[in-house]
């Protein structure tokens, strides 16, 4: 997953600029769905981008800057791997992180202009960050907290380790809530919230109890791992997984906010599907606007040049 090149400066800007050409075109493309009021014919999008643009120099430069976008989100895939690492055990699995990380990677790929002179992994690092957060503060808790108070309980940590270290010992609650500027209880407050509860996928960490033979420790086990599924075969768990990592480079071809309305509409981060309604007020716009994103996704999705690394497991499952 992480051994791809790393890019020079010369290489990201051309496959920056490969990249902002496709969503210029995006953008074309749904301006004129929205006038046309249905999603617009290949003809009909290469005549609003350039007159006398044919459909064959449209496709061709759509697959140059889908090549481009896949080049430059793997080739940071390590940099996704680092920052995710940093933001264990906080409720979400790493696995999860890493998911919510390579879509804020993407997302950066996205706007990332490469005219304005620094390197991508500056830039992408903020929108990693971002992702990840973001999730954590949405799903790695059993109760939801806003996302201020995550901020607030991020800042409050790592001002209790920068006192730790200067004090030669654990601050504290009063000491950190006159430095930090916050009240006493609100810092009590975060310190209840942090509390964290254990998930199916957090790996189990108990080792040798007194007249064990053998403990978990080490092991990289969870109590998913543990409880097992007696009716998977490894054949079928093999290709299950293979299926599950070409869907999951598939829906990378679609824009950051295609990309989570299609994860959230059919369940493919928590296996929960969400409605219309659900993912409209997760992104303060309506049902019907969440409709036509779903629309123009799964239209890009049946696209050939696009799900051929799919098309394999039709038969098998269906």
């Amino acid at each position: 997953m992480c051994n791809h090149e790393l890019l020079n400066r010369n290489e990201e800007i051309v496959l920056a600029r490969e990249i902002q050409i496709l969503m210029k075109w995006e953008a074309v493309r749904e301006q004129l769905e929205t006038d046309l009021l249905r999603p617009p014919t290949y003809q009909e999008w290469a005549n609003q981008i350039e007159p006398g643009m044919t459909v064959a120099d449209l496709k061709k430069q759509i697959r140059r800057s889908l090549r481009a976008k896949a080049a430059l989100t793997e080739s940071n895939i390590r940099l996704v791997v680092s920052i995710a690492k940093k933001y264990g055990r906080r409720g979400l699995s790493f696995q999860d992180l890493a998911q919510e990380g390579i879509l804020g990677l993407t997302r950066a790929c996205e706007k990332f202009d490469p005219e304005r002179g620094f390197r991508f992994s500056t830039y992408a690092s903020w929108w990693i960050k971002q992702g990840i957060m973001r999730a954590i503060a949405d799903h790695g808790r059993m109760i939801r907290l806003p996302v201020h108070i995550h901020d607030q309980m991020n800042a409050v940590r790592k001002l209790e380790r920068e006192m730790t270290v200067e004090l030669g010992r654990a601050p504290t609650p009063k000491e950190v809530a006159e430095k930090s500027n916050l009240t006493l209880e609100k810092i009590e407050f975060l310190n209840r919230v942090t509390q964290e509860s254990i998930s199916i996928n957090e790996e189990v960490r108990s080792s040798k109890t007194k007249g064990s033979s053998a403990g978990l420790g080490g092991t990289g086990l969870s109590l998913e791992d543990i409880m097992g599924d007696p009716e998977s075969q490894p054949v079928e768990q093999a290709t299950y997984q293979m299926l599950k990592d070409d869907i999951s480079r598939l829906i990378c071809t679609l824009n950051s906010r295609e990309q989570a309305v299609i994860r959230m509409r059919f369940g493919l981060d928590d296996g929960k599907c969400k409605t219309l309604d659900e993912i409209g007020r997760k992104f303060s716009v309506t049902r019907e606007r969440i409709r036509q994103i779903e629309a123009r996704a799964l239209h890009k999705l049946r696209q050939p040049y696009r799900n051929h690394a799919v098309q394999c497991y039709v038969k098998d499952y269906s």
